[in-house]
């Protein structure tokens, strides 16, 4: 089903620019993810129901939350439905390529009968609602995401390690005039890099301090200057930033750099306290 906020349902359906749902909302963060060998792309959606009685279906079993992942250059379509908000399934690289469409919704998977919901608009009558097997229950706009070999990349693949015996040796220095970040740190400290990275523990510590640090940096100048528009590191920022819905003007730099690196902080929580942070 493609999304028009237009159409008309015999039944409310939860969606943006409709009022069959007053005060109530759907929304999706949706990203594809490619692995670090670039054999494969992993499609992840996270959603959001503002409208406790819709979840409670879904935790009945009565229905799912679904995502549909289609892709016009190559013909590929795809649909993942899971009980829980976030969907992820991987997918070989080139199964997607160009423009890459992520439509959510929530559907029935059985007949529905005795719905009853305070939000639903006072049009619809009072209720109770009958909805058959497979009925859209809720979707959202579709998230388009632009595929290619460039601006797909990582963040982690803007960055590179150089030794500088100019760098003290508890410091590092980013330069952003290259196509790639260079961060230099003295040859001892790349030598301790390069071990911490066989552990994960470690490597939640370079995330969380040289890595982010360097991410801001970047940040700091795209938002503030235009020396790096036409530098490949640049291209891939705007792309991911494009992609997750952010807007560098509107937001910090550190608040930017948190949601670019998923969240960096969860990881060194979850090894060194215990539990992830929501």
């Amino acid at each position: 089903m493609q999304f028009d906020p237009l159409r008309a349902f015999p039944y409310p359906v939860l969606r943006p620019g409709s009022s069959d749902y007053i005060d109530s909302s759907m929304q999706t963060v949706a990203e594809l993810i490619q692995s670090d060998d670039q054999l494969e792309i992993t499609a992840e959606a996270t959603i959001a129901i503002a409208v406790e009685e819709i979840r409670a279906l879904v935790e009945a079993g009565k229905a799912r939350y679904a995502a549909v992942i289609s892709c016009r250059d190559t013909y590929f379509r795809k649909a993942m439905l899971s009980e829980e908000p976030q969907l992820s399934e991987r997918f070989p690289t080139g199964a997607l390529r160009g423009e890459v469409l992520i439509c959510p919704y929530v559907v029935a998977v059985e007949d529905i009968d005795g719905f009853v919901c305070p939000w639903i608009n006072s049009e619809f009558g009072s209720g109770p609602f009958s909805f058959p097997n497979g009925a859209v229950l809720a979707v959202d706009e579709p998230q388009m995401i632009y595929v290619d070999r460039e601006t797909f990349k990582p963040i982690s693949s803007c960055f590179y390690l150089a030794p500088n015996e100019n760098v003290p040796s508890n410091e590092w220095q980013v330069d952003t005039s290259e196509d790639r970040v260079r961060i230099s740190v003295s040859p001892a400290l790349k030598e301790r890099i390069a071990d911490a990275r066989n552990s994960k523990e470690k490597r939640s510590i370079l995330l969380n301090s040289i890595y982010f640090g360097a991410v801001v940096q970047c940040l700091a100048i795209l938002k503030n200057t235009e020396e790096a528009e036409d530098l490949r590191w640049a291209r891939i920022f705007r792309q991911r930033l494009a992609d997750q819905h952010l807007e560098l003007d509107r937001h910090a730099e550190t608040w930017l750099a948190q949601q670019l690196m998923r969240h960096p902080f969860s990881i060194v929580d979850r090894y060194f306290f215990g539990e992830a942070v929501e």
